[in-house]
């Protein structure tokens, strides 16, 4: 390589630098200057660069957060906080990033966000770009329920707005079997979100505040912390799905926000590029971070046991918290504080933290590509979830090395030439496996992008349970449901009264009902039903008033719903009133796995408790006893399922015909 020999100016400045370096290293640099422009010249500031200390625990404390999050998605159960991981990505990230920026302004004395950016794409974009057209062509191709909206993910993953995505068309990261495929990367778009913004805003706070260089930021990022986490606290309503709140890049900033603030407090700000970019300049913060940090990290992992994700204390306060410890142990392994550097700094916690990225991508689709091909029902997940996990990790190695590493080292424009350069010749594709397989990287390229484009243009914005209860609206509409001859009513000994036969009864409910209204009709031959998708209690009041207000209201009710939501206070009592006392009321009790399910299964066995002319029917038990009579949804039900469904509320009304109640269920309330 050519020798380039300085000009006698440019040696000048650069001893008037090391001797501004120098005098400042007593104070750590950090003194009135502090974020001030260097007295470099021009070309030694051009190519000047601030480079972060390396910490080995650094990538320990991602390998912490990405196995948590891999053993929340494969094995539930066995870490319920397992989501947490998310919040300390956060927490880094913020670190991270503004600890470049910081140094870079004080070095160079300006902030390129050009070149920010594109670090940040040449870091993301190879990896998640390819995961995700790799993992639309596989799903496109398997079709059903798992492709369903793929469009939507696609173009929202694609540009970062994944999370705005799946809030707007709402979707919900916890009710298990609602899950996108391309769910998990909502993370990612916050954070890209982040990056896009927070760069612009620190660059203007560090140009305005000279004079003040830590004290204005640091109370900007705490101040937007605090408020994207009061955000979350209002904005959060218990009892409904926390989705919103989760997924909202205003609601959900915090933890990046507080990783930057912690960053604006400890990173040096010294001119000269080779300084330690976090000096522990001070005995006192030195002990507080020994002692802290091991707390901090005790409390975090009892989180991650504890903290569930239907805890109204999660999203009021617990998320906010978790931020907080995640950055106390991260400022203990800067601090190399004890023994949190020896646990991070261990082979296995940094192995997995290099690859916690392609690590994140993988898990998630994979996970969800066996369960369709080969459990649809989840009767065996944990069983692939055992199968997903080495996998997982054999896909992030390849992801690492081959995608992550060119990329990230050498830019787009290297790794392209790198790749090409490595072609090999005919005699070479003897040996080698390496070799052999270069030329299938084009076509699995082509055959991704034809997947793609075949996934976007064909994409269903139905499940086949929407299609299947669309197609059941439309028999109920036209009254042709088959109507096959009653079964005969059980008969007791005792005092009876006659049991309610189809043209009695009113139904009224929602996609379970409407799921299973073949199977009312069997039972119930000329029954009324009034079902459909997605409603709540809200719905029925005016349905009720209508038909009695037309005279179609008949003697005996069924009411189904539940499934979207617990009753508002006050309004199961209304719509009883609004039935009257002359009538039987028969009320299901909903079966699902929503934070709201125990509240309505409780508010329907009370107003059978309250009301002598209610009753329950216990589709939950029937539906808890036997999850293979559901869908994969895991609410809805199949055919088998749905005759139990017509068999609870057939129970009810023997209940009624031999003047008996019970008001007990097997689930839980």
């Amino acid at each position: 390589m050519p020798v380039v020999i300085p000009s006698a100016a440019q040696r000048s400045a650069a001893r008037a630098a090391e001797a501004e370096a120098e005098a400042a290293v007593g104070d750590g640099g950090i003194g009135k200057r502090a974020l001030a422009t260097p007295v470099e010249s021009a070309a030694v500031r051009k190519n000047a660069r601030a480079r972060l200390r390396l910490v080995p625990g650094l990538d320990g404390l991602r390998g912490l957060a990405v196995l948590a999050v891999v053993i929340y998605h494969f094995f539930g159960d066995v870490l319920p906080g397992g989501y947490l991981g998310v919040d300390m990505f956060f927490v880094l990230s913020g670190f991270l990033i503004t600890s470049l920026l910081v140094r870079e302004f004080r070095v160079t004395g300006r902030i390129s966000l050009k070149d920010f950016w594109v670090r940040r794409f040449r870091r993301i974009l190879p990896a998640a770009v390819t995961v995700l057209v790799i993992c639309t062509a596989i799903v496109a191709a398997i079709g059903g329920d798992l492709a369903v909206g793929i469009r939507e993910q696609f173009l929202g993953t694609l540009f970062f707005v994944n999370n705005w995505t799946q809030i707007a068309t709402s979707q919900s990261y916890f009710a298990d079997n609602e899950i996108q495929v391309f769910a998990h990367y909502w993370s990612l778009a916050v954070e890209e979100q982040f990056y896009l913004i927070w760069p612009l805003l620190i660059a203007g706070l560090f140009i305005v505040v000279r004079r003040y260089p830590r004290r204005v930021p640091i109370i900007v990022s705490v101040v937007l912390a605090a408020a994207s986490a009061v955000a979350m606290w209002f904005i959060y309503t218990p009892g409904e799905d926390p989705t919103r709140v989760y997924y909202g890049t205003d609601t959900h900033a915090f933890g990046l926000l507080i990783g930057a603030a912690l960053s604006l407090i400890i990173t040096s700000t010294h001119s000269d590029p080779a300084a330690d970019s976090w000096p522990s300049s001070r005995r006192a913060g030195a002990i507080a971070a020994q002692v802290l940090a091991p707390l901090a990290l005790l409390a975090y992992l009892a989180q991650l046991i504890f903290m569930t994700d239907d805890l109204e204390f999660t999203y009021r306060g617990g998320l906010m918290l978790t931020s907080v410890l995640g950055a106390l142990m991260l400022w203990g392994v800067v601090r190399d504080a004890r023994p949190l550097t020896w646990l991070f700094s261990t082979t296995v916690m940094r192995w997995l933290g290099q690859r916690s990225f392609s690590l994140y991508l993988w898990h998630w689709p994979l996970i969800m590509i066996l369960i369709a091909l080969f459990d649809s029902k989840r009767e065996h997940a944990w069983v692939w979830g055992l199968v997903a996990l080495p996998l997982s990790f054999l896909l992030a190695e390849i992801s690492y090395q081959f995608i992550e590493n060119p990329f990230r080292r050498g830019g787009y424009k290297k790794a392209w030439t790198t790749y090409w350069a490595s072609r090999p010749g005919l005699a070479e594709l003897r040996y080698g496996f390496a070799k052999v397989a270069w030329p299938l990287v084009p076509l699995l390229v082509v055959a991704s992008l034809a997947g793609v484009v075949y996934g976007v243009v064909t994409s269903s914005d139905k499940t086949q349970l929407e299609r299947d209860l669309e197609e059941l609206q439309q028999l109920n509409n036209s009254g042709s449901t088959p109507a096959p001859e009653a079964a005969a009513p059980t008969t007791t000994a005792k005092k009876t009264r006659p049991m309610p036969r189809g043209p009695e009864i009113t139904a009224i409910g929602d996609s379970v009902m409407l799921a299973s209204s073949a199977a009312l009709n069997t039972r119930f031959p000329g029954l009324y039903i009034d079902a459909a998708v997605s409603r709540h209690y809200t719905a029925a009041i005016p349905i009720v008033q209508e038909l009695k207000s037309t005279g179609q209201l008949r003697d005996t009710v069924f009411l189904g719903f539940g499934t979207n939501g617990a009753a508002f206070p006050g309004q199961l009592d209304e719509l009883i009133d609004a039935i009257g006392p002359d009538r039987t009321i028969v009320l299901s009790v909903p079966y699902g796995d929503r934070d709201w399910m125990p509240g309505a299964r409780a508010e329907v066995i009370q107003a059978a408790k309250d009301h002598k002319n209610v009753y329950i029917a216990d589709w939950c038990t029937h539906a808890q006893s036997n999850t293979s009579l559901l869908r994969a949804d895991g609410v809805h039900p199949e055919i088998e399922g749905a005759d139990q469904y017509a068999l609870a509320f057939q129970y009810a009304l023997q209940q009624y015909s031999n003047y008996d109640k019970n008001t007990s269920t097997q689930c839980a309330v």
